[in-house]
């Protein structure tokens, strides 16, 4: 009898030793981005939660999986725990989809190239890896200014041929800001309008929200880029020459200067988003714009100016019908700054 109670007992202990709760309790994040691992199955990820003290060996759990195929159904997200749980319960959580969010903001007006490198950021928590231009696509997507949530674990692949090549990297970040243009796509389906026309609206509405912050006037603005349109006239607009800057000629992203103020000097910049030097529209929108710029682009104002110029409270605009009425207004700007210097 009292070996009985003995083997009992050793039993009892041995299944606690092999199936029972570690204690640990907390959320844990299990895979992430920025992982290099060429595989991450089953097996790495129960060395992981091994090591992390979360499971008492990994072999308990491939034996309760060898029972009800949950190796099949694994997910990657974050796991939470409150540190009783027993090796069965820790598997049927890893069997539930976990999403990883991130939440981010892509403000009104805010530049393509500095959203996109956010994203990256946000995603890879890897300067380096978001410094590569060629990560960045400006011209087959748009965004929408908006707050999203991103999750993390539709980039998941549990085999990576090239796993830490820049070309695994670019492929999670596509996957996983994907959610990011469903606003763009919702509107072309609702619109039912062709890919070059939604790709003309788009760019006028970017180039309308990095001009002005004034609702009242972006409809004007959306006016005048028609005008000159009809007219065969360059655009000539500032934020297309702040995008190139921000673009930059040379190969370190993001390495060069964005000025505050132009200079004549600065609108020779050779780059095909530069509307004082090539004619037309840029090759796509500079910036998220907001809802309301987007229905600015589709119904311009009906007006007969060609020209605006920035007021000194850096606010609002003059706008002019005739190149003449322009100059004057820089001519009046210009004398009320030297005057308030």
């Amino acid at each position: 009898m009292k070996n009985l109670s003995l083997i009992i007992g050793f039993l009892v202990v041995s299944f606690f030793l092999f199936f029972g709760p570690t204690g640990v309790s907390g959320e844990y994040v299990i895979w992430n981005p920025s992982n290099s691992e060429v595989h991450f199955g089953p097996r790495e990820i129960l060395k992981k939660l091994h090591k992390e003290k979360i499971i008492r060996h990994p072999a308990s759990l491939l034996f309760i999986w060898r029972f009800t195929n949950g190796d099949t159904r694994l997910n990657v997200g974050p796991i939470h725990l409150t540190g009783g749980e027993w090796a069965w319960e820790i598997s049927k959580k890893l069997e539930e989809y976990r999403p990883y969010y991130k939440k981010v903001t892509i403000y009104e007006g805010e530049s393509l190239v500095s959203s996109y490198k956010k994203l990256c950021n946000l995603i890879f928590e890897n300067d380096q890896i978001c410094k590569n231009k060629k990560m960045y696509d400006y011209k087959s997507n748009y965004i929408i200014a908006n707050t999203y949530k991103l999750d993390l674990v539709e980039g998941f692949e549990s085999h990576e041929i090239e796993a830490g090549s820049f070309q695994s990297y670019r492929k999670k970040y596509l996957k996983i800001i994907n959610p990011l243009f469903v606003f763009s796509n919702d509107f072309m389906e609702k619109e039912n309008l062709p890919e070059d026309e939604v790709k003309r609206i788009f760019t006028i509405a970017s180039i309308i929200e990095s001009e002005t912050k004034v609702e009242s006037e972006k409809k004007i603005i959306s006016g005048v880029i028609g005008n000159r349109a009809k007219k065969n006239m360059n655009f000539e607009i500032d934020a297309t020459v702040l995008f190139c800057f921000e673009l930059s000629l040379k190969s370190d992203f993001l390495d060069s200067e964005k000025p505050t103020r132009l200079f004549y000097k600065d609108l020779d910049i050779d780059c095909e988003y530069n509307t004082y030097k090539y004619s037309g529209l840029p090759p796509g929108p500079i910036s998220a714009p907001s809802f309301s710029s987007i229905n600015a682009a589709i119904n311009p104002a009906n007006h007969s100016y060609y020209f605006y110029v920035l007021d000194k409270d850096g606010v609002n605009h003059y706008f002019s019908e005739t190149y003449d009425e322009h100059l004057g207004y820089i001519k009046l700007l210009r004398e009320d700054f030297e005057s308030d210097s």
